[in-house]
């Protein structure tokens, strides 16, 4: 008898653009738990900040930070994802290279590097 291993056995794999917004969406759905019209604010607030830094080059980190006693933190940080990616979509801001992140608990990860063209 011929016995399949466990790596011989097709599964369908997400890819990871699914599990990404899967991710973003879960995290901007429990913001939105816990401090009701979090994401309208965090979009307000990455308009000012872009229009601000028009030119700039920052992170998303970057912006996080400075909405640091503006804007109640997110239960995960990854809620910012949302709103950069929101940016982005709308021509706000527009990737231009990557940067490494200062969170300690991130170990220094890449991050992707935005500029604002507002």
């Amino acid at each position: 008898m011929n016995q399949l291993s466990f790596f011989d056995i097709e599964k369908p794999k997400p890819d990871g653009v699914t599990l990404r917004d899967k991710g973003i969406r879960m995290a901007i759905e429990h913001a939105e738990d816990l401090h009701e019209g979090w994401q309208g604010k965090a979009l307000e607030f990455l308009e000012g900040f872009v229009k601000e830094n028009r030119g700039r080059k920052f992170s998303g980190e970057m912006v996080r930070l400075t909405a640091k006693g503006v804007l109640e933190d997110p239960p995960s940080l990854r809620a910012w994802g949302s709103i950069l990616l929101y940016g982005a979509r709308r021509g706000w801001i527009k990737q231009v290279g990557w940067i490494r992140v200062e969170n300690p608990l991130a170990h220094r990860t890449p991050a992707a590097l935005w500029e604002g063209c507002l």
